[in-house]
């Protein structure tokens, strides 16, 4: 017993101890626990510092490779203004800007045009060592929340480097050199030495580099006499000088910049606040005392420095200080002998001549790229602050408005065919009735034939049934944007504005039209190159502002304007173009605007106000159509290759001469009879037994009753009265032989679409020859046979009775080009503007006035009618002076459209 009780305890230990060897120890939970390797945060914190580190030595290493490759500090650069060169498309210089400069020492500065300059740039330009900190602070917070580059924080001292040898493209390297140079310029030049190079170096617009120049320019006085109020505005010029230029820019822009610079001076204690209040009140006007220009300085063409002036403000956002005075090169995409062709033909009168009051401008544009070719400012446009660019001026469209006012709109958003039906007829706006160029209405016609001879009253109805939020809409994608301060009437559809647009605008809504209706806002620059070797390219992108049905479908349209029974039919060119007239009242405004495949240019020629011929504007026939005969010289003349021809999209589909958009509800269209052929007529040789039938056939008229291929089939009644099919034929001749002696009748009649025209009919004789030999004793050459006719005697003697005769043409079709059948040819104006030295002989106006007048000699003066046409009797004058009605709506007659008496 013992013994096994002892045998138990020690099984049992033994058990024991094996269950301590076998147990696995448990896992401790993390955590905060005593016994664990550390909490959570000392491993992120661990891991935080390890990132900062690396970061830092990164950082380090890149500042340390941007200080390495920065350019080295050199004072010929940091005083000097480098020209600003623009090339033309084939890289040859056109113009420089820049090198002119009067430079003064900072002792003959006052204090009052160094208190400006550094109360709006840098508040704490004597207190930072060239990097002020604190605005830095602020200019990172910015970049964090709305992207690196929203906001610099450049000192004067930066500005001066970045000016004299960095690119203003806005990376990480280049603001480090820019950081870097700053404290090394702050080390080696006391702070009136580099406030001097600043002031000297900037571009204040006018041709100005340097504040002595600017101060001469805008004031006619040297530095050490500005005021505080002159000094202000100069303060405020580098950072736009274009958009803030108080002689050419705009007054409210540059008081407001103005104001911004006072109010700064204000904050910072140089001025008072009557001070700042009194100069506030004080015009620009009256501050502004111009020295008279030297044209010395006037090296480059303005025309062009000017749009690349604007262009790098505008579409690159660039500042002036960025701009003028550092060297940059500008590629443009001026063709040069373009651009100089059509300068020197307007300039020396060698299209038209123009008269004395008159002026022209003109703008062109590549249609593919919207890219600016080559702009004409004016004939006479004058000299230093008197200059004036018309290409640049807003001037009334007239109706070469209607397509994106009226037509365009309504294709675009209701899907209108060309064929779409609409009544010239007695149409009011605000109670005001509304007129054409031509006495009385015409009926109802499709818009192609409304658009082709710019009637006003089938335009205006298109407004209304559209609306004018959906037409202002279209029109501003087109390019052709509103001002503030007017609204839309609908004698906007007939060119009736409160201001109207530029040669370039106009220029780039035609050329969408040509371009698939893509827009491409018209530009000059295709790419800057920095004076480091950098180089940016054009920001400017295409955008849809039409459907390519549109585009097309208003192209085709426009086509017949450049055909007989349009508004431009002696334009006789060679290759595909489309385009539009319009005029304002009186012809204070003609305009042409025509484009091809590959080039748009606007044409605009009238008076001003400082030359408008006591209101009578481009009086005469011959003066209305100007405009047309420049466009045509210059589209034929300055291109050395043919456009290839406007490529009709899927999107369209054609049924006889109208344009449909496929997709919508199947047309209706009435087939008419097939127009017969006219014409006929036979030739037959006896002896070789074969001959011909040949006639005419008008394919204008089978396509303006629906039809689009035509057959010719032949029949022939022999002599013995049998009938049978000679063939039939796809061109306008059959071959005929073999006929028996005796008469042939040939019938041939026109076949279209299962569709039968009425015959047309010929006859041929042939000589039955002897059956029996006469007499020998009886002379046979004396006595001719009676029976049957001599082979001399013409077959038109004897035209079948139950057959028309051939030359008799079908009554029931039009002969003339026009689509439809409710208007006759005859009563289409000849030309868009009254030209009586063109007329369009095969369409002679029974029904319409041919003279050049207008139909009414008192036209009212608040009912829009068109010019187009008989140049515009517009009794809105198209735009500013009896347009009631322009802002509100109702009767602005603008040009061409109202009370207009051209086209």
């Amino acid at each position: 017993m013992e013994r096994s009780r002892v045998a138990r305890r020690e099984e049992t230990k033994s058990s024991e101890k094996k269950m301590k060897r076998t147990k696995r120890p448990q896992k401790k939970k993390s955590g905060g626990g005593s016994g664990g390797k550390g909490p959570l945060w000392k491993k992120l914190l661990l891991i935080a510092t390890g990132l900062f580190i690396l970061m830092m030595l990164i950082g380090g290493g890149f500042a340390a490779y941007a200080i390495a490759t920065a350019p080295e500090l050199d004072e010929a650069e940091l005083r000097d203004a480098l020209p600003l060169k623009i090339y033309a498309s084939n890289k040859e210089e056109i113009t420089k800007g820049g090198t002119s400069r009067e430079y003064v020492s900072i002792d003959e500065v006052p204090e009052v045009v160094k208190d400006a300059f550094i109360s709006i740039e840098d508040r704490r330009f004597y207190q930072h060592n060239g990097i002020d900190f604190r605005r830095l602070g602020g200019a990172i917070i910015a970049n964090v929340t709305d992207g690196f580059g929203s906001e610099g924080a450049s000192t004067i001292t930066q500005q001066v480097v970045k000016q004299s040898f960095l690119s203003f493209d806005k990376t990480i390297t280049r603001k480090v050199q820019e950081q870097w140079l700053a404290i090394r310029l702050e080390q080696d030049y006391t702070k009136d030495q580099i406030l001097e190079m600043y002031l000297n170096k900037n571009y204040y617009g006018q041709n100005s580099f340097g504040i002595q120049t600017a101060s001469k320019a805008y004031f006619n006085k040297s530095v050490d006499k500005l005021n505080y109020a002159e000094a202000a505005m100069l303060a405020g010029l580098p950072q736009r000088p274009t958009a803030y230029d108080p002689i050419k820019g705009s007054p409210k822009l540059t008081k407001w910049r103005q104001t911004q610079v006072l109010n700064a001076m204000q904050t910072t204690g140089v001025i008072t606040k009557a001070q700042r209040d009194k100069a506030v009140k004080q015009p620009i006007s009256k501050l502004i005392n111009p020295a008279p220009k030297s044209t010395k300085d006037e090296s480059y063409d303005s025309v062009i420095f000017d749009m690349v002036s604007k262009e790098l403000e505008d579409d690159f956002g660039l500042e002036g200080k960025d701009i003028y005075g550092q060297g940059l090169k500008i590629y443009t995409s001026i063709d040069k002998p373009m651009h100089d062709y059509m300068n020197e033909a307007i300039k020396k009168d060698q299209i038209v001549q123009l008269p004395e009051y008159a002026e022209t401008a003109a703008t062109a544009i590549n249609t593919q790229t919207g890219e600016i070719l080559a702009v004409v400012d004016g004939k006479n446009p004058g000299k230093g602050t008197a200059r004036r660019n018309y290409a640049n001026e807003p001037h009334q469209p007239g109706s070469s408005a209607k397509p994106f006012f009226a037509y365009g709109p309504a294709i675009e958003n209701d899907k209108w065919s060309t064929a779409k039906q609409l009544t010239d007829k007695p149409t009011e706006v605000n109670g005001k009735e509304i007129g054409n160029y031509y006495d009385g209405y015409r009926g109802t016609n499709t818009i192609r034939y409304w658009l082709k001879i710019s009637a006003n009253t089938p335009a205006i109805q298109t407004f209304q049934e559209i609306g004018g939020d959906a037409v202002e809409a279209f029109a501003e994608k087109s390019g052709l944007k509103m001002k503030d301060d007017e609204s839309i009437s609908p004698a906007y559809a007939i060119g009736g504005m409160k201001h109207g647009f530029n040669t370039t605008q106009m220029a780039g809504a035609y050329a969408t039209l040509g371009n698939g209706g893509d827009y491409i806002k018209p530009h000059v620059i295709k790419s800057i190159e920095y004076s480091d070797g950098s180089k940016i390219k054009s920001p400017i992108k295409s955008k849809k502002a039409m459907e390519d049905y549109t585009a097309y479908m208003l192209t085709d349209m426009l086509r017949d304007v450049l055909k007989p029974g349009g508004t431009f039919p002696s334009a006789g060119l060679s290759f595909d173009a489309a385009g539009k007239t319009g005029t304002t009242n009186a012809y204070k405004d003609v305009w042409f605007a025509g484009y091809t495949s590959d080039v748009s240019i606007s044409v605009w020629t009238g008076t001003t106000k400082s030359g408008n011929n006591n209101g009578s504007g481009l009086s005469g026939p011959y003066n209305s159509t100007m405009a047309q005969q420049i466009w045509k010289d210059f589209i034929t003349k300055t291109r050395d290759r043919t456009p290839a021809p406007f490529e009709q999209p899927s999107s369209v589909l054609s049924i006889g001469n109208e344009l449909y958009v496929k997709g919508t509800k199947e047309p209706v269209v009435e087939k008419k009879t097939v127009p017969a052929p006219t014409g006929l007529q036979a030739s037959y040789d006896e002896d070789k037994k074969s001959g011909e039938l040949t006639w005419n056939y008008n394919d204008a008229a089978l396509r303006a009753n629906g039809y689009d291929n035509v057959s010719f089939e032949v029949k022939m009644t022999d002599a013995d009265g049998k009938s049978s099919t000679v063939g039939t034929s796809t061109t306008n001749r059959i071959s005929i032989s073999g006929l028996k002696p005796g008469r042939s009748i040939f019938q041939v009649v026109a076949k279209a679409s299962g569709e039968k025209s009425g015959p047309v009919s010929t006859t041929v004789t042939v000589t039955d020859p002897e059956e029996e030999k006469p007499s020998t004793d009886e002379p046979t050459t004396d006595e001719p046979t009676t029976d049957e006719p001599s082979t001399d005697e013409p077959t038109t003697d004897e035209p079948s009775t139950d057959e028309p005769t051939t030359d008799e043409p079908s009554t029931d079709e039009p002969t003339s080009d026009e689509p439809t059948t409710d208007e006759s040819s005859t009563d289409e104006p000849t030309t868009d503007e009254p030209t009586t030295d063109e007329p369009t002989t095969d369409e002679p106006s029974t029904d319409e006035p041919t003279t050049d007048e207008p139909t009414t000699d008192e036209p009212s003066t608040d009912t829009p009618n068109s010019n187009d046409g008989a140049n515009a009797q517009n009794n809105s004058n198209g735009s500013t002076e009896r347009n009631n009605s322009n802002d509100n709506g109702n009767n602005g007659r603008g040009n061409d459209a109202t009370n207009s008496t051209t086209p």
